[in-house]
């Protein structure tokens, strides 16, 4: 009897920890798309539009990860 209650609460929590882990990498898919999105955003600018906000075009990445992921 002991085996059935121990193999029970091994599959509820196999599946809460299965259940977390989608729920962070769907959280890590939406950060990731924000981040693309952020950098898309900004290299399309022209050199003079980055320059009139105070951006050089090698930091588009770092400012994008700053902006998303803090």
């Amino acid at each position: 009897m002991a085996f059935v209650q121990t193999a029970q609460t091994a599959r509820i929590d196999l599946f809460a920890t299965l259940r977390t882990s989608i729920e962070e990498f769907k959280a890590a898919r939406v950060l990731r798309q924000k981040y693309k999105s952020t950098v898309r955003e900004l290299a399309r600018m022209s050199d003079r539009e980055l320059a009139d906000i105070g951006v050089n075009r090698y930091d588009i990445k770092g400012i994008a990860k700053a902006h998303v992921y803090g």
